[in-house]
């Protein structure tokens, strides 16, 4: 899969650029590195991308601007940046990162994550399966979600949540056992930050949190997906 994907990467730390550059391309990916908001925002308009990694401040704009661009057009996409709060990583994630990475970090850490998300966001079955839960349709091997014949533009880890939900419904799912089916259980994912992709989830679904037609929250227990499958 590697041969046939392509990373925009926007860094303005030019050594730092140049090690995580030399490290995904070993991987096999190629890699199109810009240190400008500018340049970068050109590249996402004329270029295709299966993957984008952004650091939050640049010349020229800020990571931001630019993860809401690739948002729309189904990009999943990595913040790479110095800024370590919490709020600060709802706020990405709120604008639809799929990950987020905190400076310092490990070249190979960032590899690793890469791999993962581009698991979650392109992985195919092999089995073309598409579940019906009234409108809702979930095409699970082109991972595709529609709601009443209207395409839902979904993160990679939303749809995630949502199938990993799914394929639970019989069951309520704690935040930490989301965290194990989502994201392996990594240490850095707190209950907030599900919150966060939940209630994004919910939103993109029109779903209400007091009476809702997929995804219920049971408090101090976890969420459950409550509609009935209609194929």
């Amino acid at each position: 899969m590697s041969s046939a994907i392509n990373i925009l990467y926007v860094e303005d730390d030019v050594a730092s650029a140049q090690i995580l550059t030399l490290y995904l391309e070993k991987q096999g990916y190629r890699v199109s590195h810009f240190d400008n908001a500018v340049d970068a925002q050109r590249a996402l308009d004329n270029l295709a991308f299966q993957l984008a990694i952004f650091d939050v401040m640049m010349p020229g704009g800020d990571g931001f601007s630019l993860l809401k661009n690739a948002t729309k057009k189904d990009i999943p996409s990595i913040m790479v940046t110095a800024k370590v709060t919490e709020s600060d990583r709802i706020h990405g994630f709120d604008l639809g990162a799929d990950d987020y990475v905190c400076k310092p970090y490990s070249p190979r850490e960032v590899v690793s994550r890469v791999q993962a998300l581009l698991k979650r966001s392109y992985k195919h079955t092999g089995a073309h399966q598409v579940w019906l839960f009234g409108q809702l349709e979930i095409d699970v091997d082109a991972k595709l979600v529609k709601l009443a014949g209207d395409h839902l533009k979904l993160t990679a880890v939303e749809f995630a949540i949502l199938v990993s939900l799914v394929t639970h419904a019989k069951r309520i799912i704690s935040r930490e056992q989301l965290i194990d089916l989502v994201w392996q259980g990594r240490s850095d994912i707190t209950d907030r930050a599900v919150d966060t992709h939940l209630a994004n989830l919910r939103k993109k679904l029109g779903d209400s949190k007091k009476d809702p037609t997929y995804i219920a929250t049971h408090y101090g227990q976890g969420y459950q997906f409550v509609a009935a499958k209609t194929q």
